[in-house]
């Protein structure tokens, strides 16, 4: 009889579980009273076709204010709203640092809000992977560190140029430096609760 092994399904980064994956949102989570740095924190919750486990993106930043306090700008707004663009999602951050919809209304609860209008929610499960996104190993900052999976905030529509031009955009983020990978077979020996962290949650996403 002949011996069954497995085949590899996966894309170029190494299988199912890495490179530009299928995913779907379940839920978002406001982290941003946690952390003085952080004027926002949302971790975005997301299955990933072909996991049983959930991974998190993470939008973080803190905002540029004039001397009067009055919001002026910030990188990670850039981050926020390229994400919500591709949600569909058009509320965003007002002059006083405040959470409102597009005609002005207040979000007393922005994780709420997009769970509820831009996700399936957390107990739903995912039947359509909708976006896409880059999910890889990041490189440990120390030699002998753990190696962490991460899924990188620049996602976009699952469609045939989505895919195209997400791949662009990881391509410049290596380029630049931005994403510093480790090779996949790094944690190849890892400990039970090492694959836990990489194959399960992940509170941190990349910035």
């Amino acid at each position: 009889m002949a011996i069954i092994k497995p085949t590899s399904k996966g894309s170029s980064g190494g299988g199912n579980f890495y490179g530009i994956c299928d995913i779907e949102v379940l839920g978002f989570n406001d982290k941003s009273s946690n952390f003085e740095w952080a004027d926002i924190y949302l971790e975005v919750i997301v299955k990933q076709k072909g996991s049983d486990y959930t991974k998190t993106i993470r939008l973080a930043g803190s905002l540029e204010r004039d001397p009067d306090g009055s919001v002026k700008g910030g990188s990670v707004l850039n981050r926020l709203y390229h994400f919500f663009d591709v949600l569909g999602c058009s509320c965003g951050i007002n002059a006083q640092g405040k959470w409102e919809t597009e005609d002005g209304q207040p979000i007393d609860d922005i994780a709420k809000y997009l769970t509820d209008k831009h996700s399936i929610g957390f107990n739903s499960e995912p039947t359509n992977f909708p976006y896409l996104a880059y999910v890889y190993k990041e490189k440990p900052k120390q030699v002998g560190g753990k190696v962490f999976t991460r899924v990188h905030h620049k996602i976009n529509v699952n469609t045939e140029e989505g895919r195209r031009k997400l791949a662009d955009d990881i391509k410049w983020f290596k380029d630049k430096g931005f994403i510093k990978e480790a090779s996949l077979e790094q944690s190849s020996h890892a400990s039970k609760e090492e694959l836990d962290e990489v194959f399960g949650n992940d509170t941190l996403g990349n910035m």
